[in-house]
């Protein structure tokens, strides 16, 4: 237990769940003055990204998030099938099962409403924050990062796939504001919730592999 406390991946969620409730805190007490800024922010993004097709924006999102866990489990059974790291398949697929009701408690809590309706290109329910999406998008992003960093020796590979990760981490809370169903603070809420949740299934996955 001792080991665990003083991981460095520990004190990273740890850290980044202090950050989160002291965001939150700050949106939900200036809520009023930070939606007049996230709604600027919306439609100057609509203005600088007009040009992009509906159909892309929308096939994209829809990747960053599903209940059902699919785009997420393939791609991490095929990568821990090859490396025979059954258990830590096993831990992340809890972890990520765990997380969605955490996420819809969290969104209860705060109750921030979703963007206007003249700004929503696509219909969404339930409330704003965090940002579900985002959020599954840095758990899932970061734990990849953790695999292809430890396991791939080839550099080239592994640039190539670190870059690819971290792209499609940022698209996803760009796509969710592009598409006006979160506010742009949603997002950041979603990455810091979704860090140190990863964070913390990487503090149990390494203590588990040392031990074994």
């Amino acid at each position: 237990m001792r080991e665990i406390l003083k991981s460095r991946y520990f004190i990273l969620f740890l850290s980044l769940l202090l950050i989160f409730a002291l965001y939150s805190l700050c949106l939900i007490i200036f809520m009023p003055h930070i939606t007049a800024i996230d709604i600027k922010s919306i439609l100057l993004i609509r203005h600088l990204f007009e040009f992009l097709p509906l159909r892309v924006i929308v096939s994209i999102t829809d990747f960053g998030f599903s209940s059902y866990f699919i785009q997420f489990l393939i791609p991490l059974f095929v990568i821990c099938l090859y490396l025979k790291k059954y258990r830590t398949f096993t831990i992340i697929t809890v972890g990520y099962f765990l997380m969605l009701p955490i996420i819809k408690f969290i969104k209860n809590v705060v109750m921030r409403q979703r963007p206007d309706v003249y700004l929503q290109r696509i219909a969404e329910t339930e409330f704003s924050y965090p940002s579900g999406h985002t959020t599954t998008a840095f758990f899932m992003g970061i734990i990849f990062l953790f695999l292809i960093n430890t396991y791939i020796k080839s550099k080239i590979l592994k640039n190539s796939l670190l870059v690819i990760v971290i792209a499609w981490m940022l698209i996803i809370p760009f796509t969710r504001v592009w598409l006006g169903v979160h506010y742009p603070t949603d997002t950041i809420g979603g990455a810091f919730l979704g860090a140190s949740f990863a964070f913390l299934l990487l503090c149990i996955i390494s203590h588990i592999e040392i031990k074994s």
